[in-house]
């Protein structure tokens, strides 16, 4: 059963405000005993194996992974953790946000791809400061089609984020979207049709631990995704 937790001053329930399973991820589900608070009142969000029946839907995802959704319903501010990354190979971290209304809009402020490098490393040619599979991203709709500003990798310094704990944070403003890695301003999104749709609406914050499709099953990762803090301020 899913369950209520505090941290950080919030109400946060241990899976999606939808359901403990996705109809088209049926190769895991969003299980509360990969959710704990250390002594520290650190969140840790864990992957692990922990096979469970959803009979409605006919799966039996075998791998277990922690995420929490917050029960506040939240407008434009800065929204801010400071993380260290979950180690191993086909992980799939997030801290992102969705309406309460719909889907989209969706604000990704990082997902995080760690496929065939646990430590989310990928040379790109055109952009080589950007080595991190570490992106940001938007979703909206236009003239009822679901659409993406795109995902992007950015430059976060030499820090690994597997090791050390690194701030991600957005500034959304009635004009603007401003994504910032460790204070750096890495990307500015301002079309009027994205902040139409987002200041419309009140947003779902989520964050999470997860894994890849691609994962092999002989190779359940067993991680863990430390977050410090979560941080809103109104705008």
């Amino acid at each position: 059963m899913s369950k209520i937790i505090e941290w950080s001053g919030y109400k946060w329930l241990t899976q999606e405000r939808w359901g403990q399973v996705h109809k088209d991820k049926p190769y895991c589900w969003y299980d509360p005993s990969a959710v704990e608070i250390t002594l520290k009142n650190y969140l840790n969000l864990k992957t692990q194996y922990n096979p469970k029946e959803f009979k409605e839907l006919g799966i039996r995802p075998k791998v277990g992974v922690g995420l929490v959704s917050c029960a506040t319903e939240f407008g434009p501010g800065i929204f801010e953790i400071k993380a260290k990354l979950p180690y191993g190979k086909n992980l799939w971290p997030a801290f992102w946000m969705w309406s309460w209304d719909s889907w989209p809009p969706e604000i990704d402020i990082f997902e995080g791809y760690s496929h065939k490098k646990p430590n989310y490393h990928r040379f790109n040619w055109n952009k080589p400061w950007a080595c991190r599979h570490i992106d940001t991203n938007v979703h909206y709709s236009e003239e009822g089609k679901n659409k993406m500003w795109g995902p992007k990798s950015h430059f976060m310094g030499f820090k690994d984020p597997t090791k050390h704990f690194l701030k991600y944070k957005l500034n959304w403003s009635l004009d603007s979207l401003k994504f910032y890695y460790n204070d750096r301003l890495v990307r500015v999104v301002s079309d009027p049709v994205v902040m139409k749709q987002v200041n419309n609406t009140k947003m779902n914050v989520v964050i999470n631990n997860h894994v890849t499709q691609d994962m092999p099953y002989s190779e359940i990762p067993l991680s863990n995704f430390t977050i410090k803090y979560f941080k809103y301020e109104k705008a």
